[in-house]
């Protein structure tokens, strides 16, 4: 599963370039064999037509010009001597190049006879040497001195391939014609195989330019729904191109306008319930300072006041202001500093190791609202912490270690979210009411990266804000 590519892109490729290999190799076969065939007819043909044009010239010619054409006017390539007898006693009709020369060559000749023509392949007959071929015993010294021709014209560079063609001319003697016929053999690389394979690469690119472009809109989704979990108010996506891609654009763009309307539903009935809460509250306030009993007073008061507290808290958290807030251009270890010095001046044992100055695209007071809370949380449950901050790869990372007692394994992921307090009393001044990380996080989020806890094996906890470049 490994070779399969991963992406849609890579997928459509192989399967586009594959077929086109497929069609381009099985077209190549196809075509590679009628290009043989037809190079090979032109080529016997091409003999066909010198053979032919000797046979016309021999019959045409007195004996003594015969005499003169078979010792001085030979055609190049082609052997030719002239027998009272066919140098091929036994007509061939089994191989197929014989039968095609034999039937061309009758109809150039003005379609005579088939029988007067006798055609025989070397390369096949290689034992035609005693079957094919004798003299008879009353053969004139003319007779002898051509066999003795035929035999050392025919058997000279054996090697090669010939075909032996003997043709009956109109005075009866035979006019034999060896002719060298070399075919097409087996070529290293048929001739149609470069454009073939330059077709296949230009074909290749044209598909990876076109389905770039196909597979873009793909991209811009991904980057969108990236986007909008990082910002509800994100910008909507383009709605551009083919129809579909125009239909899942406005679904998605139809999405994000239905999450900002719960986000702001949320946000407004929680601004309504905060409102009509402070009204009784107030009321409750007024009412306990008319209450006897100090002790009962004095707890009424503590619990309103944590009620407000919480419902300011609720408020604080529940408007967002890390998604509303603009993205703008910070220096994040000047940030990051200020917030240590600024610690430190109210009493804090903070100290601050990292980076002096670090480029950052990001939300200044939403990351200065969860490095706080992290450096509080620091300094609540421990006596002093320590602030680093680094650049690792394509990520920055705000790393906050104290000495404090640290947090139970199973409640390290827990204690993330809204109003969950590892300390179990909701006394403010040990523990607020458990939305400081919660905020931490959802800032994390907003950036597009996260938050994570660890606790330290020499004792203390490790609180590290992962934010992407």
């Amino acid at each position: 599963m490994r070779f399969i590519p991963q992406t849609m892109l890579g997928r459509t490729l192989a399967i586009v370039i594959g077929l086109i290999l497929l069609v381009q190799i099985g077209g190549g076969i196809v075509h590679y064999r009628e290009w043989r065939n037809f190079t090979e007819n032109a080529e016997r043909t091409q003999l066909i037509e010198r053979m032919a044009t000797y046979v016309k010239w021999m019959n045409a010619a007195t004996p003594l010009q015969r005499k003169f054409l078979l010792q001085s006017n030979r055609l190049s390539g082609m052997r030719v001597w002239q027998s009272k007898t066919s140098s091929i006693h036994e007509p061939s009709d089994w191989f197929g190049v014989e039968s095609f020369v034999r039937k061309r060559l009758a109809k150039k000749l003005g379609g005579i006879d088939e029988k007067r023509i006798r055609v025989e392949d070397a390369v096949i007959r290689g034992g035609f040497k005693d079957r094919f071929y004798h003299r008879d015993d009353d053969d004139d010294d003319d007779e002898e001195h051509e066999w003795r021709e035929h035999r050392r014209h025919m058997f000279e560079g054996r090697q090669k391939p010939k075909i032996l063609v003997a043709v009956r001319l109109d005075d009866r003697s035979w006019l034999n014609m060896k002719v060298a016929y070399e075919g097409l053999g087996k070529p290293v690389l048929p001739p149609f195989v470069l454009p073939f394979f330059v077709m296949t690469i230009v074909i290749a690119l044209l598909a990876i330019f076109i389905m770039r472009r196909a597979n873009k809109p793909l991209s811009m989704m991904a980057t969108a729904a990236d986007r909008l979990g990082r910002d509800v108010n994100a910008p909507p996506m383009e709605e551009t191109g083919p129809r579909e891609v125009r239909e899942a654009a406005h679904a998605f763009n139809e999405m994000q306008t239905r999450l900002r309307r719960f986000v702001q539903d949320r946000t407004h009935m929680l601004a309504a319930i905060s409102h009509d809460l402070r009204t009784p509250i107030t009321r409750m306030r007024l009412r306990a300072e008319f209450v006897d009993d100090d002790q009962q007073r004095e707890k009424m008061l503590a619990d309103l006041d944590e009620m407000e507290s919480m419902i300011a808290a609720t408020m604080a958290f529940a408007r967002d202001d890390v998604a509303n807030e603009a993205v703008s251009q910070i220096d994040l270890a000047a940030l990051v500093e200020s917030l240590c010095e600024d610690m430190r001046e109210t009493g804090g044992d903070v100290t601050y190791e990292g980076m002096d100055e670090l480029a950052f695209k990001g939300r200044p007071v939403g990351l200065k609202r969860a490095v706080s809370n992290l450096v509080g949380n620091a300094l609540k449950y421990g006596t002093a912490c320590t602030v680093s901050l680094a650049q690792e790869e394509k990520q920055v990372v705000i790393c906050v270690r104290d000495d404090g007692p640290g947090i139970p394994e199973a409640d390290l992921e827990e204690v993330f979210q809204p109003f969950r307090r590892v300390e179990a009393s909701r006394n403010k001044e040990t523990g607020g009411v458990g939305l400081g990380l919660a905020v931490v996080r959802s800032v994390a989020h907003a950036h597009g990266g996260t938050a994570e806890l660890r606790n330290c094996g020499e004792g203390g906890l490790e609180a590290k804000l992962i934010l992407p470049v």
